[in-house]
């Protein structure tokens, strides 16, 4: 019989954050989404690792899913996501194996290495930061926000059609299955007033000001103490320069696994293959 999930509810960081939970014993596993998804993504893959004895919670970032959005005036910059793993981990145990896929993937190697004691193992799919950028750009990139945010504030919600939503998802990532797609718009929408909408903060399809540091990112990777893997899809459509990801890995001492047949979602496309790459990692650590 498979694995009942749970909702759950925390405070961390002052933000009502939403979480999935699989089973009530074992080695603590947080599984974190990517950029605008949510903790439903891993509905094929939590199940298995329950099944072999892991207590398996699965978190909404925030202004994603269910989780609370951010008050007037606040942001989603990337250092924020790091203070609320930070407050959810600590409401869950002492330590905990991070498993982080894309935008989680950046973020959880970052709190990796804020508190290194805190992380027993961590797994980053498709995940390693986005490449370096000029500092110089700085000033126009906060152009570029300002308007970006006059724009949200002035855009109507427009309504979803769960059919064409799921049809773009599989354009963009031909690896996804219908029945995948379907699930990721089914669980990333919500109705309002007799219409379907995302659910997810629209202040996510804003750009950063922050230009990417590789640098200073550096200075986290280097701070990560615990075994460190990393998956790729054999497809993905996502890639960093080759010269970037062999820095990044070798910084962190990262294995790096490639699940063929898998685009840039290899727990959606090949969850079983990903969940046994998974359990390998798990029982070495």
């Amino acid at each position: 019989m498979p694995t009942p999930v749970e909702d759950r509810f925390l405070t961390a960081n002052r933000l009502n954050l939403h979480l999935l939970e699989w089973g009530d014993a074992g080695r603590v596993v947080l599984l974190l989404h990517g950029f605008l998804e949510h903790a439903h993504v891993w509905d094929w893959v939590a199940p298995r690792l329950a099944a072999a004895g892991y207590h398996v919670y699965a978190l909404d970032w925030r202004g994603h899913g269910d989780s609370q959005w951010i008050g007037a005036g606040g942001y989603y910059h990337f250092i924020d996501y790091v203070a609320d793993l930070a407050g959810v981990v600590r409401a869950l145990a002492d330590r905990v194996i991070l498993v982080a896929h894309s935008m989680g993937g950046g973020a959880g190697v970052l709190y990796a290495g804020t508190e290194p004691e805190r992380v027993e193992a961590l797994v980053s799919i498709e995940g390693l930061g986005v490449p370096d950028s000029d500092p110089s750009t700085a000033p126009d990139r906060a152009v570029g926000w300002l308007q970006d945010l006059e724009r949200v504030a002035a855009r109507e919600r427009r309504p979803v059609s769960v059919t064409t939503a799921a049809a773009r998802l599989r354009e963009r990532s031909p690896h996804l299955s219908q029945a995948a797609a379907l699930h990721l718009v089914e669980h990333g929408t919500k109705d309002v007033n007799g219409k379907r909408v995302w659910k997810f903060d629209p202040l996510h399809q804003t750009r950063s000001p922050q230009p990417m540091s590789a640098a200073q990112a550096r200075a986290f990777w280097q701070r990560v103490s615990c075994p460190v893997l990393y998956v790729e899809g054999s497809e993905s459509w996502l890639r960093l320069p080759a010269s970037d990801v062999t820095d990044r890995l070798t910084t962190l001492h990262a294995r790096r696994v490639t699940i063929a047949g898998a685009g840039h979602h290899p727990h959606l496309e090949q969850p079983e293959e990903l969940a046994r790459v998974l359990l390998d990692f798990f029982a070495g650590v």
